[in-house]
């Protein structure tokens, strides 16, 4: 990135000088680090596994709301899409793969009930997307809902026995081992796991917890049935954000074997040039490779693992100085802002909620129907193009996912802090509600 002055450089130093007689002294131990509470309790004393704390960190997202405007608009059409969905129709596929019965009209598109990504959004992205929701607008028809869902899978789960919870059939993973043609079912599984993940740290759901760890508990026997080289060769699949989510189980229950399993989703032949500082990006698939560099940036905030850190870092300077449009692309856009948070997060440098809020209002806003809250894939970059935007029950694609959770948390970057400053980081008109004296 360059080093030219920005508005931003301007507004932090202002905010600054301004903003640390609002702030009371010891907010970090209390606050957020992105994606999960950074602080739990245990035998009522508050325990943080976070080796790389956040340089400035955002206020719970219960403690901003949005005023009027694009912002408030596009999280309004999203949360109607949610509530559109009904638990039967999202359940379907995964109680026939469970053996339980079910009469409900199945989705279509991607979660149709012959295409091998079901389970994605319905089992996952609209968990994550509710309980951001909640946060972000304390919605209790909506966290009940995803509750229920929540039940619900954890009844098909139990039905399967062995943790594995999906909604298609485990051989799918007979044939990723075999490498056979099969389409991403870690991808998937990865969904699911993060959705009940957000369940509980959102919305204080001990029983996604349980599922998701189910879930995490099958992913180990499965990996290391493996030798490495074996391992190797199956993330020749798109498997999505593994990494990531099991490196947030081992933030929340301090078990190690989750953090062990994750470097198991390392890819060598990516992470290894990367760590170099060498460009070998030509030709990768973007969006299958970005989640992988969050679940590097999540390791090196639990372990302190240096190697880590270069690897996103570089990752990031070469993606946005060297490849990429002025939109930034679809669910590359989100995971890219995903990936910069924790940059920031690191180092507070500006530059990089000047590519976030680019980003956020140049690209992402535009990919909403403010009129039902459905989705586009593609943003096109032609001139005299026409948007196109998916059909609320049988689309359901990626770009549904990454937007419905998206707008479910546009509360969740405006305002950051440290111990005695507080950083305005996007022009969105808003309120944060926290107190003056002590937090909460």
């Amino acid at each position: 990135m360059s080093n030219s002055f920005s508005r931003r450089k301007f507004m932090m130093s202002a905010a600054v000088a301004g903003g640390s007689a609002l702030l009371p002294q010891g907010l970090l131990a209390n606050a957020f680090q992105d994606p999960v509470v950074n602080t739990v309790e245990e035998k009522g004393k508050s325990v943080s596994r976070e080796k790389i704390p956040w340089k400035v960190r955002p206020f719970p997202m219960k403690q901003v709301r949005l005023g009027e405007g694009p912002c408030k608009q596009a999280m309004e059409a999203d949360r109607r899409y949610l509530h559109s969905l009904p638990p039967d129709r999202l359940l379907h596929t995964f109680r026939i793969n469970a053996g339980l019965p079910s009469t409900a009209q199945p989705l279509g598109g991607w979660e149709a009930p012959d295409c091998e990504l079901r389970g994605h959004y319905a089992g996952g992205h609209y968990l994550s997307a509710a309980a951001l929701m909640y946060a972000s607008t304390g919605d209790d028809e909506l966290k009940a809902n995803a509750n229920t869902v929540v039940a619900e899978l954890a009844k098909c789960q139990d039905a399967l026995k062995s943790g594995y919870l999906s909604a298609f059939s485990i051989e799918f993973f007979d044939r990723l081992r075999e490498r056979q043609r099969v389409w991403a079912p870690f991808y998937t599984i990865h969904k699911i796991m993060a959705g009940n993940l957000d369940m509980y740290a959102r919305c204080g759901n001990a029983q996604a917890l349980e599922v998701a760890e189910k879930m995490a508990q099958w992913t180990v026997g499965y990996t290391q049935s493996m030798s490495y080289d074996h391992m190797q060769r199956v993330l020749g699949t798109e498997y999505g954000g593994m990494g990531e989510s099991l490196c947030n189980l081992y933030a929340v229950t301090g078990k190690e074997e989750y953090l062990e399993v994750a470097q198991r989703f390392d890819k060598k032949v990516f992470f290894d040039p990367l760590a170099a500082h060498r460009d070998e990006l030509k030709g990768l698939h973007v969006n299958t490779h970005i989640p992988q560099v969050i679940a590097a940036a999540r390791y090196y905030e639990l372990t302190g693992n240096r190697r880590c850190r270069d690897i996103a870092e570089y990752f990031f300077e070469e993606v946005v100085s060297e490849r990429s449009y002025c939109t930034g692309g679809t669910c590359c856009a989100y995971n890219m802002m995903k990936l910069a948070r924790h940059l920031f997060g690191w180092s507070a440098d500006p530059r990089l909620v000047d590519y976030y809020e680019r980003a956020m209002f140049n690209h992402r806003l535009g990919t909403i129907n403010p009129e039902d809250g459905t989705m586009m894939y593609y943003l096109p970059l032609a001139s005299g193009y026409w948007k196109t935007f998916g059909k609320p029950f049988d689309s359901l694609w990626c770009c549904t996912g990454t937007g419905s959770e998206e707008y479910g948390k546009l509360t969740d970057t405006i305002y950051f802090h440290d111990d005695d400053s507080l950083y305005v980081n996007l022009f969105v008109d808003s309120n944060w509600t926290g107190q003056k004296r002590g937090y909460g």
